[in-house]
C-alpha cells in the first residue's frame, strides 16, 4: 500500500522564450483529477503564448488508474500533446515506461522516457 496522495498536479514556469510545465501524477488519479487539470494545462499553454512549450512529467509515485481515468488521460494527451515540442517522462517502473512508449505513438511531440529526473530535465530543456 502506498503512502502517497492520489492526484495530478501542475506547475508552469517560464525560461526566456520557453514554457516549462511540470506535471506529477501520484497514486491512483481519478478521471476527476484529469478533468480538473485540463483547464489549468490549457490556460498555461494558450495564455502564455510561448513558441517553445515543453512538458516534464513525474510518474515516479504513480501506481495506476481506472479504465475511465486512463481514457481521460488519453483524450487529454490527444488534445494537448501536439502543443509541446518535447515531453520528458520519468519514473521507476518498467510497466509505466512501456505504457508511455505506446501512448507516444499517438502524440506528435518528441517524447522520451527517463529513470532520473535530472536526465529528463536536461533533455527537455535542451530543445
Amino acid at each position: 500500500m502506498s503512502n502517497y496522495k492520489s492526484g495530478v498536479s501542475l506547475k508552469a514556469t517560464r525560461y526566456n522564450d520557453k514554457l516549462l510545465l511540470n506535471m506529477k501524477t501520484s497514486g491512483h488519479p481519478s478521471e476527476l483529477d484529469f478533468e480538473r487539470i485540463t483547464p489549468q494545462l490549457e490556460a498555461a499553454i494558450y495564455s502564455i503564448h510561448s513558441p517553445y512549450a515543453v512538458l516534464l512529467v513525474d510518474i515516479s509515485e504513480f501506481e495506476g488508474w481506472s479504465i475511465k481515468s486512463a481514457w481521460e488521460e488519453f483524450l487529454l494527451s490527444q488534445r494537448l500533446g501536439g502543443e509541446f515540442n518535447r515531453i520528458a517522462i520519468y519514473g521507476k517502473s518498467r510497466w509505466q515506461n512501456r505504457l508511455i512508449r505506446v501512448i507516444s505513438w499517438f502524440i506528435s511531440a518528441d517524447i522520451k522516457v527517463f529513470k532520473r529526473k535530472k536526465e529528463a530535465t536536461d533533455w527537455v530543456m535542451a530543445s
